[in-house]
């Protein structure tokens, strides 16, 4: 357990104090603060007793207990700068160590020395974490254990029903559970996000997947199909290729230029008849002619008595032999002329066949060019064809290895995807066997957990000891708190009653009883123990000598059962009674508190 000693408290310029340090030192005793206003001599209050704690608190958290502003603190009657030291001793299982906390307004500072070493932090708020951290100190454990302010605070009783089990939690130390709670309710949320988010990915990926492995199925089909017929295709071309070779291998080689001379002499044979037959033709037409005329002279030989049709000479000139000679002439003539004829047309026949054959040659020369050149383009379609099936089996190799590659494409986005699913189950199973670990935890630090546990465990001390201080204070009420640290407060008739239907003296009797109770609970609780407890107008209106007589003995049993410092900030005489240690002695004058080594009350 740590125990935290309170050395010194010295102030300068804080609230009413003026530039005369007030120096309290927090020695063991009961002592008391009180004091004089002789700006007015007619109230006890308005001093700066107060200022004590106030300077205390300050010191610790950076605010006063009456939540002043930062501007109001400073007094305003010096304008100087205020200054606040406190001495501490930590003693701990780690061993002894001295502190000094030195805070200031105008500037705002705050400095903290462990064993004359700088620690102050790079900030005034992480100085002061920093601070309440070494003191284990919260304003509402200062606030109810160890400056009890009894008329200015608000009582116990008198807070609402989250204040008073935050703090009966913070006595008990049992913020701890409340904390982890709120914090394992933030990760169970935080976790149960990501679990539901990583779960929505999950089944995505999974529908994802399927469509996948869907698409790759109808893929696979398509490409069996595809591959079938392509391979089919490709056997027919194959087939069809090998025939068109044949075919082309079949095709006959003609000598297109050797027919097209041979065309050429036929030609010219052709044209040479042509000459000939016209030659021919019109020998005979000769013939024809002379042979005509030469009968016509024949036919008038020797009719004509005056001249010779043959020669012209008249007949006289002649004699009948001529005549007859020159007939026979003519007629042998004749005969020549016939014969000739004959013969020319004899050779026009054969030169008309012969230029038929001619013809029929050319013809034929002519259709074997043409059928050659049929079977040119003939040869070219299948050399054509032989391409195109060509080119058709490098594209169907083509399309095989894109749909092979689409397969491909497929079989690793598959792959990948199937990653991710196992990826994600794993951090999914992750997820779920954390959350059903943070179910138990949280179950555990819960209300009905551990935490339960402990309440019923410390309710019995809770309530024993509250009885225990209700009965040395006198009072005739009974509380009792339940497992919910909800009071039940029986007045002396043992009937139910409200907090607030007691008198002042009571509620004061009830409020004190809870101070001590949680002062001791917080003590046995094995938390930090500090060796002041301030009590702030303690003994006021409300208690008579007998009520001020019973809280004096249970502060002198405090005093010596737990090795502390009390102290009684009061302005009743009969509070001097009961001092075993110092009185501290305020008077204030023109605004300023200074502290005086003695004075008449």
């Amino acid at each position: 357990m740590k125990k935290v000693n309170f050395k010194k408290l010295s102030i300068v310029n804080f609230l009413s104090v003026g530039e005369e340090p007030v120096v309290v030192e927090f020695n063991k005793g009961l002592h008391v603060i009180t004091g004089k206003n002789k700006d007015k001599p007619d109230r006890r209050n308005a001093i700066g007793k107060s200022t004590i704690a106030d300077a205390l608190y300050f010191a610790i958290f950076g605010e006063t207990l009456r939540e002043l502003k930062k501007d109001l603190i400073p007094n305003n009657l010096t304008n100087g700068k205020t200054h606040v030291e406190l001495d501490f001793e930590l003693d701990s299982p780690r061993g002894k160590n001295n502190y000094k906390i030195i805070r200031t307004l105008s500037p705002s500072k705050v400095f903290i020395y462990k064993d004359g070493v700088d620690r102050t932090r790079d900030s005034i708020k992480n100085t002061t974490v920093y601070i309440n951290r070494v003191l284990s100190a919260s304003p509402s454990i200062f606030q109810n254990c160890v400056i009890m302010t009894v008329n200015n605070a608000v009582p116990f009783m008198a807070k609402n029903k989250i204040e008073k089990r935050k703090f009966i939690e913070d006595i008990f130390g049992m913020e701890v559970f409340s904390t982890m709670l709120a914090a394992l309710r933030n990760e169970y949320n935080d976790i149960s996000r990501e679990h539901d988010t990583q779960l929505t990915k999950l089944e995505e990926i999974e529908k994802a997947y399927k469509n996948y492995e869907d698409q790759k199925q109808r893929i696979l089909q398509t490409r069996k199909e595809k591959k079938q017929k392509y391979l089919t295709r490709q056997e027919n071309n194959t087939e069809e290729k090998e025939k068109l070779k044949k075919e082309l291998e079949e095709v006959e080689e003609i000598n297109v230029s050797k027919i097209e001379n041979q065309i050429s002499a036929l030609e010219e044979a052709a044209q040479d008849q042509d000459v000939r037959i016209e030659t021919n033709l019109e020998a005979v037409a000769r013939n024809k002619a002379l042979a005509s005329t030469r009968k016509e002279n024949y036919k008038k030989m020797g009719t004509d008595k005056e001249k010779c049709p043959v020669c012209l000479r008249s007949v006289e000139e002649h004699d009948a032999d001529h005549i007859a000679k020159e007939k026979e002439k003519l007629k042998e003539s004749i005969h020549e002329a016939v014969e000739d004829i004959k013969n020319y047309s004899d050779g026009l026949k054969e030169l008309k066949v012969r230029k038929e054959r001619f013809l029929k040659a050319i013809n034929e020369c002519r259709n074997k060019i043409s059928e050659a050149r049929l079977q040119e383009q003939g040869k070219r379609n299948i050399e054509q064809r032989i391409y195109q099936l060509d080119e058709w089996q490098k594209e169907l190799k083509d399309d095989l290895q894109v749909i092979e590659s689409i397969e491909t494409d497929f079989d690793s986005l598959i792959i990948d995807t199937k990653q991710r699913v196992d990826q994600l189950e794993k951090k999914v199973k992750k997820y779920r066997k954390t959350l059903a670990k943070l179910d138990i935890v949280k179950y555990v630090v819960s209300e009905e957990g551990v935490k339960s546990y402990i309440v019923n465990k410390l309710l019995d001390l809770l309530n024993s000891k509250l009885l225990h201080y209700l009965k040395r204070l006198d009072s005739n009420s009974i509380c009792i708190f339940n497992e919910y640290f909800e009071e039940e407060i029986l007045n002396e008739k043992n009937k139910v009653c409200s907090y607030f239907n007691f008198s002042g003296a009571e509620r004061k009797s009830i409020d004190l009883a809870c101070l001590f109770t949680f002062s001791d609970i917080r003590r046995l609780q094995g938390g930090v123990q500090y060796n002041i407890a301030i009590y702030d107008e303690l003994f006021d209106s409300s208690f008579d000598e007998k009520g001020i007589e019973l809280i004096t003995r249970i502060l002198q049993d405090r005093v010596e059962e737990l090795d502390e410092c009390a102290i009684v900030i009061s302005h009743r005489k009969e509070s001097i009674k009961a001092v075993t240690g110092d009185v501290i002695y305020l008077e204030k004058e023109n605004g300023i508190t200074r502290r005086l080594d003695y004075m008449e009350l």
